[in-house]
């Protein structure tokens, strides 16, 4: 008779044993299942939204064959049977959205810049025309400049009529160089240093010139929608007769200037 007991009581031991393990068993495939199925329907809400009709009944289709693979598993384990857990298939990868394609960056200019000023060379009034020319590709921040100047007035070193007033047009050969550590947020004007070599090409009373050197500290300011607007300060010295006194003098011009 004690026998008896004690082998109702194994049984009954073990019989609760199992149960327990079916319970965690089937509790876990549910989780598993559930997991899945909201990754589904996240999926095809996104392509829902998108419009790709396709993709929405190619997941759907796929949503209703997991759910009959569960019933089938579930009835299954319920049943007592003993097969592999059922394992979720891994969804498919969701392609990237492509990058955005950068703008294209703005044509590059052909670096050439015409500008005109009114001010005074060697200290006489006089009207000059700039052709300024980027160097960059060879020395950054440096430019060519060709200019062609009319100057007028009393030359203060000579007596003589024909130099009062005279009157001469030059032709200047010279360059410019960016100051860039000069530019600061609270003053934003590029500065730069220049220097140009004078070539006296037509005086009055048909004189032959000589030549003449300048150099002069600049700024310029960009407007938006408008040009640049710059002005320069320095000192020149010209001879433009052989005969007559030099012109020495102060430089100062303001004008305008656009680039290309």
């Amino acid at each position: 008779m004690k026998k008896t007991i004690g082998i109702l009581l194994a049984l009954t031991f073990v019989a609760v044993l199992a149960a327990g393990s079916f319970a965690r068993t089937l509790e876990e495939e549910k989780q598993a299942v559930r997991d899945y199925l909201k990754v589904v329907d996240a999926k095809i809400n996104k392509y829902r939204a998108q419009g790709n009709t396709a993709k929405v009944k190619q997941l759907q289709a796929e949503k209703q064959g997991t759910l009959r693979r569960w019933e089938k598993l579930k009835a299954q384990l319920e049943a007592g049977q003993t097969e592999t857990p059922w394992v979720p298939p891994t969804p498919a990868p969701v392609a990237p959205a492509p990058a955005p394609t950068p703008a294209k960056a703005p044509a590059a200019g052909m670096g050439l810049s015409v500008g005109a000023k009114v001010g005074l060379t060697a200290g006489l009034f006089a009207v000059t025309g700039d052709l300024d020319y980027a160097l960059d590709s060879i020395l950054p921040g440096a430019k060519a400049r060709l200019s062609v100047d009319y100057v007028t007035g009393n030359n203060p070193n000579s007596t003589a009529t024909i130099d009062n007033p005279m009157k001469a047009v030059d032709v200047k050969l010279g360059g410019t160089y960016a100051l860039d550590m000069l530019k600061t947020a609270a003053l934003p004007i590029d500065w730069y240093v220049g220097a140009a070599y004078i070539l006296p090409v037509k005086v009055n009373s048909a004189r032959t010139g000589k030549w003449g050197a300048e150099a002069y500290l600049g700024g310029s300011y960009m407007i938006p929608d408008f040009g640049t607007v710059y002005g320069e300060l320095g000192y020149a010295g010209l001879k433009y007769d052989a005969t007559a006194a030099a012109l020495k003098g102060v430089n100062a011009a303001v004008g305008y200037c656009y680039s290309f």
